[in-house]
């Protein structure tokens, strides 16, 4: 099957896999659910638009698919390179410059 213009373009392989988040962008956070997650981005959904070009915060689990030694609760730093609505719901596509691990409690 032939690759799409977008994953040709893509670095890193997206791992489907649907996960909570936060997304903070300019002190507001929303409520979100990923799509798929490279180690250089990710597609999310959420119940708000952003505006493209912002920088955005986001908080999830990684998954080990990633090929990490176990799943970890971190927090991406990133922006915002595309916004689809989708049945009601805005999809979030965001590259992710900076990964930090969140303490464990």
């Amino acid at each position: 099957m032939a690759k799409s213009k977008a994953e040709v373009r893509r670095r890193h392989e997206r791992i489907k896999v649907t996960v909570p988040a936060t997304v903070s962008v300019e002190g507001h956070t929303l409520a979100a659910t990923t799509k798929d997650i490279s180690v250089g981005g990710l597609f999310l959904f959420t119940d708000v638009p952003f505006q493209a070009g912002k920088d955005i915060e986001i908080v999830l689990m990684l998954p080990k698919e990633l090929g990490l030694p176990a799943s970890a609760m971190v927090c991406c730093h990133g922006k915002v390179v595309r916004v689809e609505m989708s049945g009601g719901r805005c999809g979030i596509a965001a590259t992710i410059h900076h990964i930090a691990d969140l303490p464990q409690v």
